[in-house]
């Protein structure tokens, strides 16, 4: 909707997840080296996460359908603009955004690879767990605000376009949301089946790239036409 947050929800979103990653690092390898967290929370996360994805899917799904065969511009939907409107409506609250990406931090396994990381610190440098913390935060934050960039530019260019090329864009986000909502369920009944996700993202992001050059030479093309 114009905000001037939107290509920096990528930043803010991993700032919210390198955040918890930071604290956890620090609370299992500095503070309580004996901490255990409970296993219901990563349950609980993991599925937060899981009908959050689904939800994005099917609200957007939802709009294809229902904009399909008549004059009706597809939009992109969330869950923020679905649910809470009347908090979010014409606006962008980044901490609702960080919070997400603390929520998203606590599933995917982030709390087990930190528990790791803060074992193997521990034993050579006392701040070693919160550097690591700090190092990982900024790496995704990078990561992450290039990937937002990339979208934010993808999904005005989609809209400048013309619809199908916007509609395009929506079946994307709902392959993407349904993609990694159905394998978190899998793997949460099926541990043995897990991917290595570094692996995984580096595939979804030369596939970002790769669609985000083919809009960027069919707006050319137009634009000279």
């Amino acid at each position: 909707m114009g905000s001037r947050i939107a290509p920096w929800v990528g930043t803010l979103f991993s700032f919210g997840h390198g955040g918890v990653v930071t604290i956890t690092a620090v609370i299992l390898g500095m503070i309580m080296k004996d901490f255990k967290f409970p296993a219901f929370i990563e349950t609980f996360a993991t599925w937060v996460s899981i009908f959050s994805l689904f939800l994005i899917g099917t609200l957007n799904i939802y709009n294809l359908l229902r904009t399909k065969g008549n004059n009706e511009q597809f939009h992109l939907s969330g869950i923020k603009e679905k649910f809470i409107s009347k908090i979010a409506k014409g606006t962008t609250n980044p901490f609702l955004i960080i919070l997400v990406g603390a929520l998203f931090a606590l599933a995917a396994e982030t709390i087990s690879q930190t528990a790791v990381w803060s074992l193997t610190a521990v034993n050579s440098v006392e701040y070693m767990p919160l550097a690591l913390g700090f190092v990982f935060m900024l790496g995704m934050m990078i990561t992450d605000t290039i990937d937002s960039l990339i979208v934010y530019r993808m999904i005005n260019q989609a809209s400048k376009l013309g619809q199908s090329t916007s509609r395009v864009t929506g079946w994307i986000i709902v392959f993407l949301a349904y993609g990694v909502c159905f394998y978190q369920v899998f793997t949460f009944f099926n541990p043995w089946a897990e991917l290595n996700f570094e692996f995984v993202g580096v595939v979804f992001f030369i596939f970002l790239i790769i669609f985000f050059i083919l809009l960027a030479i069919q707006s050319r093309s137009q634009t000279i036409k």
